[in-house]
């Protein structure tokens, strides 16, 4: 143990070894920093947008309770019993087509009628300003609507002029600027379009089956808010009083369900994310203190011989290298903490999130926590290094020998440090398997490298002896004793591997976004075909000769409520397939498999089947639930319990775009229930027009989505999600830069040693030049060809594992990374090297 007399000597002699400044610190700052900010950042934005929609949750829910049902309305009993607990207020809600009075535009939009009572929180802005009940009052005969912005520059309208909606007219009145229960603009397939409920019935959409959600928002009485006890107690009392509603019932506390689960897991992956920035930098931490402490050996050494202990060495370079982790750290903790402050200031409520930032302290000392700990693992095995460095050094070359082990002790804080670091990694993460995954993998990329580092000295070594001089040296230099290639092949091996996972992420996604139209997808989707249509519809589309293909297909919305008899609730359901359970899903009978499916476990009923429901289910979804062939799902169809035997289980191509669904029944069960059909529609791009024309001249009702508006939509998100992934790739490439410039300089006070002996021996500067660049050379080919490998594997695990798409492996994309990290690596080893090469020899031979 110290005494305070050595701790306070330590100190002091840190004090001292600081007042030259951060000279040599440059990476280590960079790298803390990089890391720590990514760290910071992130969680400090997660908080603000929780935050912000916990503050906004009513608005955005639109009342304390929503009580939504598909398909059909509230019954009066219903009815009765919410209004005896609050104001209630109805929102309509569907998709169809909306066109010019001259009918010759069209375009899907969002219809949402509202009534009187809306919104209950927050406003609805409009441009002019105005009330919203005015906007979409009826006066001379006309109800009015509130749009989208998009929607009259698509239609090429104006404010005043008519838009056609089913078999009614309304006056477009005012621009709708932002809805205060739709703030968070997620997937749509067309503008909104906002009108009076009681203008609904004259359009002629309100018929059976017609895909309609209502959804109820209740305001409790009350002189104050209603807290979320008092709203989960009522929520238990109406799914007590009736037990067979089907509604989906949501407190203010669960607004924006599927923005919340998207910003957890995207919090969760940049963490992790930030988190190998940080460790990436932290290599660049331990080349830093490899190379200050290696220009401090003789100071070292003299230090020992004046009867300075070890310890008090340790102790001191310890405490300098945490005042500048704390520096560093400090400077990234600031930094993250200030971005969601001005991410809010600069672009306000543009953001599709609403931001409620402050000073996130949690947060913040678990992004101090990993600053302090990566330093400490990254910075301690050459501390100890330093530590027994022999006295006897300082009259002889310190360039001389490897470097003193460490020992067990420091060994051990090594340790200790880096599983307390992969402890918190998975303490502070929303997917602990992930983050598992995530320590195995980095454990395993470290330990990878450690073995090719080995495996290249002894290669080296056992090399057979080359005529060329150059060769011989640099191979000489690679296992040499003490040799710093070992720890340039971890460092740079490390760095390269971050270099192609970063370069093979992005070149999927842009090739996912590329490559999101299939070959043969369909040209529209149409929906709302009524069922005294379909014969009609059918007939129509195979009269048009641009028409390749059509497929039709009835429809139904259910809501999964029970799996292998366990409540939903309470049943153990993996992420992946979560969406299953969250809301109302589509659903279809069949006779006959889906051509887009194969059945892989169990057997297709009989066309003629008349038995017990049974359904179909595909087997990622099967899977997910733990559920197979015999067991039970239980569906809510229109309030119905209907509950069905799991008879086969199908793999889907979801790419195709074919008309395909997680769960297909068994004819004899749902044929009597209100339904609608939904076609798709394959026609050459030159004739999409005119098919779009003719369909929505004959079936006014029937909604078209364009198939490439949608996947254009959807590029969009990947794009946003990209977007995220890019910022923190960049720091993670970052780091990686200041990897490789940092390990190729640690140890040019050893190659000052070894240009010096080359010029005794009769080397000119040309000789050296080459001796290092095939050292560096050979350094960097040993490390690409296993990072190129690793890379991939890392680079698959987030495509694949984190983003759930499909991975394609680009060799060139490959190449052209290691090339431009082994070309870097080079230019940053030669441009040191260059300075060695003025050095004259004298003054190291007389070892001033």
């Amino acid at each position: 143990m110290m005494r305070l007399a050595e701790l306070a000597l330590a100190a002091r002699l840190a004090r001292r070894e600081m007042r030259s400044g951060l000279r040599g610190f440059g990476v280590f700052l960079a790298c803390l920093f990089l890391g720590v900010f990514a760290v910071s950042a992130v969680g400090s934005f997660s908080g603000a947008a929780r935050r912000g929609l916990s503050a906004d949750a009513r608005s955005l829910l639109g009342g304390d309770l929503e009580v939504r049902l598909v398909h059909r309305e509230l019954g009066e009993q219903q009815r009765a019993f919410l209004e005896q607990r609050g104001e209630l207020s109805t929102v309509v809600e569907m998709r169809t087509m909306a066109r010019r009075a001259d009918e010759e535009a069209r375009a899907l939009v969002e219809l949402k009628g509202v009534d009187g009572a809306y919104p209950f929180y927050g406003t609805a802005q409009l441009a002019p300003q105005q009330p919203l009940a005015e906007a979409l009052a009826m006066a001379d005969g006309e109800y009015g609507a509130a749009v989208d912005r998009s929607l009259l520059e698509r239609l090429g309208l104006q404010l005043g002029q008519g838009l056609r909606v089913g078999q009614t007219t309304f006056r477009l009145r005012a621009v709708l600027e932002r809805e205060p229960d739709r703030s968070i603009q997620g997937f749509t397939l067309g503008p909104r379009l906002l009108v009076d409920a009681r203008s609904l019935p004259a359009t002629g959409l309100v018929t059976p089956g017609s895909l309609i959600t209502y959804a109820y928002r209740l305001k409790l009485y009350g002189k104050t808010l209603a807290d979320q006890a008092t709203v989960g107690a009522l929520i238990e009392e109406l799914n007590a009083r009736f037990p067979d509603a089907g509604w989906r019932l949501r407190g203010f506390s669960q607004a924006a369900p599927r923005v919340r689960y998207f910003l957890e897991r995207m919090t969760t992956n940049l963490t992790l994310v930030a988190l190998c920035a940080l460790l990436v930098g932290g290599l660049g931490v331990a080349g830093a203190v490899r190379g200050y402490l290696g220009g401090k050996v003789l100071h070292i050494a003299a230090m020992k011989c004046l009867g300075a202990p070890g310890r008090v060495i340790f102790a001191a370079y310890l405490l300098q290298m945490l005042v500048l982790g704390l520096m560093g750290s400090g400077a990234g903790l600031a930094a993250g903490a200030a971005l969601p402050f001005a991410a809010a200031a600069a672009f306000g409520e543009a953001l599709p999130i609403p931001l409620a930032p402050r000073l996130e302290p949690a947060v913040l000392a678990v992004a101090a926590g990993f600053g302090l700990l990566v330093a400490l693992t990254f910075s301690l095995r050459d501390l100890g290094s330093a530590r027994r460095v022999p006295p006897a050094l300082l009259f002889r070359s310190a360039a001389a020998g490897a470097p003193p082990a460490p020992g067990k002790a420091v060994n051990l804080a090594v340790a200790v440090s880096g599983s307390l670091l992969a402890l918190l990694a998975v303490a502070v993460s929303g997917d602990r398997r992930l983050a598992l995954w995530f320590v195995a993998g980095a454990a395993l990329c470290f330990a990878l490298f450690w073995l090719l580092a080995r495996a290249v000295v002894v290669a080296a070594r056992r090399a057979p002896r080359s005529a060329n001089p150059s060769l011989r040296l640099a191979l000489a230099g690679i296992h040499r004793p003490g040799a710093p290639a070992p720890k340039a092949v971890f460092s740079l091996g490390l760095g390269l591997t971050a270099l192609a996972t970063v370069a093979l992420v992005e070149g999927n996604l842009g090739a996912l976004v590329r490559e999101s139209i299939p070959a043969e997808a369909p040209a529209f989707f149409f929906i709302d075909i009524q069922p005294d249509q379909a014969a009609e519809f059918d007939r129509l589309v195979a009269s048009l000769p641009a028409v390749t293909r059509s497929e039709r297909v009835p429809t139904l919305r259910g809501r999964i409520t029970a799996i292998a008899g366990v409540p939903v609730e309470r049943a153990v359901i993996r992420p992946e397939v979560s969406w299953a359970v969250r809301g109302d899903r589509y659903l279809t009978y069949a006779a006959r498999p889906p051509v887009n499916g194969k059945v892989t476990a169990g057997a297709w009923w009989p066309e003629t089947y008349a038995g017990p429901p049974r359904v179909s289910l595909t087997a990622d979804v099967a899977e997910g639930f733990g559920v197979g062939i015999g067991d039970t799902l239980t569906v809510n169809v229109l309030g119905r319990e209907v509950t069905a035997e799991i008879a086969n289980l199908r793999t889907v191509d979801w790419s195709s775009l074919e008309l395909n669904f997680a769960l297909v029944f068994a004819p004899g069960t749902l044929e009597a229930a209100p339904q609608t059909h939904i076609a798709t529609v394959y026609a050459p791009a030159p004739a999409e027009e005119a098919v779009f024309k003719e369909v929505g001249r004959r079936f006014p009702n029937v909604s078209a989505i364009r198939v490439k508006e949608v996947l254009q939509n959807v590029s969009r998100i990947l794009e946003r999600i990209g977007g995220s992934f890019r910022a923190m790739a960049a720091l993670v490439l970052l780091s990686g830069f200041l990897v490789l410039a940092g390990a190729v300089s640690a140890d040019q006070h050893r190659r000052l040693y070894d240009a010096v002996v080359f010029k005794v021996c009769g080397a000119t500067r040309r000789d050296i030049l080459l001796a290092f660049g095939a050292e560096f050379l050979l350094v960097g080919l040993a490390a690409g060809l296993l990072s190129a490998l690793v890379g991939s594997l890392a680079a698959w695990g987030v495509v694949a594992g984190l983003m759930n798409a499909e991975f394609t492996w680009q060799p060139l994309t490959v190449a052209l990374t290691l090339l431009t990290g082994l070309a870097l690596t080079l230019l940053f080893g030669l441009l040191g090297t260059a300075r060695v090469l003025t050095r004259k020899a004298a003054p190291y031979l007389r070892n001033e």
